[in-house]
C-alpha cells in the first residue's frame, strides 16, 4: 500500500512541477506514512483522496498552460533580441575594422 500512495504522491508531484507549483513533498509523503500507520487506515479512501488530488493538479495545470506559454515565448523573445544586439554589435566592429584596413 505505500508503494502504490508513494507512487500516486511522485505523479502528483511530477504534475505540480510542470506546473511550476512549489509543494512540501516531505510533508505529504510524513502525512501519507502517518495516516498508514494509523490505526483508522481506509485504504480506499486514501486512494480516492489522492486521485482527486491529482484531478486537481491536473486542472490547475491546465489554467496555467496558457500563462506558462506565454512566459516561454517572452523568454524566447528576449534570448533573440539579445543574440540580435551581440550579433549587431560585434557586426559594427567587424565593418569599423574592415573600413579601418580598406582605408589604409
Amino acid at each position: 500500500m505505500k508503494d502504490v500512495a508513494f507512487n500516486k504522491q511522485t505523479e502528483l508531484e511530477d504534475i505540480y512541477a510542470r506546473a511550476h507549483v512549489a509543494i512540501d513533498s516531505s510533508a505529504a509523503r510524513d502525512r501519507i506514512m502517518s495516516i498508514i500507520e494509523s490505526s483508522s487506515f481506509e485504504p480506499s479512501e486514501l486512494l480516492a483522496d489522492m486521485e482527486n488530488q491529482i484531478l486537481k493538479a491536473n486542472e490547475e495545470s491546465l489554467s496555467r498552460k496558457d500563462i506558462l506559454e506565454r512566459v516561454d515565448r517572452w523568454m524566447s523573445a528576449c534570448e533573440e533580441e539579445s543574440w540580435l544586439e551581440d550579433y549587431s554589435r560585434v557586426f559594427k566592429i567587424d565593418s569599423a575594422t574592415y573600413a579601418a584596413y580598406s582605408f589604409l
